[in-house]
């Protein structure tokens, strides 16, 4: 018999995001520098760290560091007059990941539109995969890379996420299993596993496990009202009332989606302890998908979400959050909640809800007749809220702590050869020639800000711009405050109608950078 020709080594094009400045590419193995071209990867320095069969998107800590390793690359001296090319892997995960975070980066942190961003990537050959959930059942539900753009995007536009005030140092110190496993949801929320304690809740914070002293500590600092338990109990709940945070059980099965009813009381106190300005924490067996579902509904209600944008926050900013059936569960669902705001109110104060008040129906309130325990009808028609809930998962992930088996996380480790160097961003006005605009169709800059965050002793700098325009690219100048030359980044071959924005100053972020885990650090290439 003939022998079988060997496979090919799959070939895919490389991605123009600025011309001659920025591309996406995908190689099988490490394409060698040119005099015109540099390349750079994260794929084996930032690993996202899977559940089951799922494999993304890179969560926010993820971005930081991915934005601070393109800063440095496009920083250097001997890059200034050669093109960027990230990549990655030709496999279609790693290939998504990257492109996600190219795109995510664009929008959180050059301020480009959804739309710009994505273009690039549009017409990909083969196209980009989409990511799946992190339950152990077969994946029905996907989301693409352009639902993970866009609700990073309506939360930057929204004011729940700004870069500018994220901590990488606290972000990676306690999403481990061992510090207390939890992750803020901007701007309202702390996700977090359920702490196991049976021992005394008087006992005294040098007794208690590192995880649970963590946890009541960053509660108490950052005005954490109330606790919202959604699993069977593990823990004596006076450990949080005895700090003075209130606690609420809404327990339900482990894979399964709450009742109309219980997302009602849950939505009514959330209100009630947002408007003073203060937290909720919730949680159920691993503060994934039971607490997805409550706090997606939340922001649906309160943000206008869509079902995949609002999945995609929450992922972004906790991987893994909302599994299976409850992915569908707030599909289905989501328009009700926006409905709610037009059609529900607060209702008087109930003990079941920890003394805060419920969602009750408008109507009810006039007639002076709410209950927080009747049955509430649909707004569109006479079939109950609570029937036809998807049926429960077979399964829900757990995040193991350090030392069991687990994919491999490894942080980057920044290049220290220019340490103590800042690079400042400035952004620039852009016009495209090619789209119709007229000349004199000026974009118009209203404000500007910027931050610096200083991992390992490096300076980077954000800057956001808000405008009354559109425009269809934009372009970054980095400069380095030690040298009175400009390094041109981001540049595209276009025609710049302003120059240098002046920045204002803010709050810096996060001043140090912490190992994911006790594995061996890496540096980025």
């Amino acid at each position: 018999m003939p022998s079988q020709p060997s496979p090919r080594r799959m070939r895919i094009a490389t991605i123009e995001f600025l011309k001659d400045r920025l591309y996406l590419g995908a190689f099988d193995s490490t394409p060698q520098d040119t005099d015109a071209v540099v390349h750079f990867s994260v794929d084996d320095s930032l690993p996202y760290n899977a559940f089951h069969h799922d494999f993304g998107p890179l969560h926010i800590g993820h971005l930081y560091r991915f934005a601070v390793a393109l800063h440095e690359t496009l920083a250097e001296e001997e890059n200034k007059s050669r093109a960027v090319v990230f990549y990655s892997r030709t496999n279609p995960r790693a290939r998504a990941n990257a492109a996600c975070v190219l795109c995510c980066y664009m929008v959180l942190v050059q301020s480009w539109p959804p739309h710009l961003a994505l273009a690039p990537i549009a017409q990909a050959e083969p196209p980009v995969m989409p990511f799946r959930d992190a339950g152990y059942s077969v994946a029905d539900f996907t989301l693409s890379v352009q639902d993970v753009v866009y609700g990073v995007w309506k939360a930057k536009d929204r004011g729940l996420l700004d870069m500018r005030e994220f901590n990488l140092e606290e972000y990676e110190k306690y999403e481990r299993v061992e510090m207390g496993d939890f992750n803020t949801i901007p701007p309202h929320f702390v996700a977090f596993a359920s702490p196991q304690y049976i021992s005394s809740p008087d006992a005294t914070p040098r007794k208690l496990p590192v995880a649970i002293r963590n946890v009541l500590d960053f509660f108490v600092e950052n005005n954490v009202a109330l606790v919202v338990r959604l699993n069977s109990p593990l823990y004596d709940k006076r450990i949080f009332e005895n700090r003075g945070i209130r606690h609420l059980d809404m327990i339900f099965e482990d894979g399964t989606c709450p009742d109309m009813d219980m997302v009602r009381r849950f939505i009514g106190a959330c209100v009630e302890v947002t408007s003073q300005d203060k937290l909720i924490a919730v949680h159920c067996k691993a503060g994934l998908g039971r607490t997805g579902c409550l706090i997606g509904a939340f922001l649906i209600y309160a943000y206008s979400f869509t079902a995949s944008d609002v999945i995609s926050y929450m992922r972004f900013m906790r991987p893994g959050m909302v599994v299976g059936p409850q992915q569908h569960w707030l599909y289905m669902h989501q328009h009700e909640f926006r409905d709610w705001r037009h059609t529900m109110a607060l209702g008087a104060p109930t003990a079941d809800v920890a003394g805060y008040r419920p969602l009750v129906p408008l109507t009810s309130l006039k007639e002076k007749t709410a209950s927080p325990r009747t049955p509430i009808r649909s707004v569109l028609g006479e079939v109950e809220n609570n029937a036809a809930l998807p049926a429960p998962t077979p399964g829900q992930p757990r995040k193991p702590s350090a030392g069991q088996s687990r994919s491999r996380s490894v942080s980057a480790t920044v290049d220290e050869k220019n340490s103590g160097h800042e690079i400042d961003q400035q952004m620039a006005i852009v016009h495209d020639e090619n789209a119709g605009m007229d000349d004199t169709e000026a974009l118009v800059v209203r404000k500007t800000r910027s931050t610096s965050v200083s991992p390992n002793g490096r300076s980077v700098s954000f800057s956001a711009v808000t405008t009354t325009t559109t425009t269809t690219m934009t372009t970054t100048t980095i400069a380095s405050p030690s040298s009175s030359s400009r390094i041109s980044s981001l540049r595209p071959q276009r025609h710049v109608t302003s120059g240098s924005i002046p920045v204002e100053k803010v709050r810096g972020a996060s001043g140090g950078i912490r190992k994911v885990s006790a594995k061996s650090s890496k540096r980025l290439p």
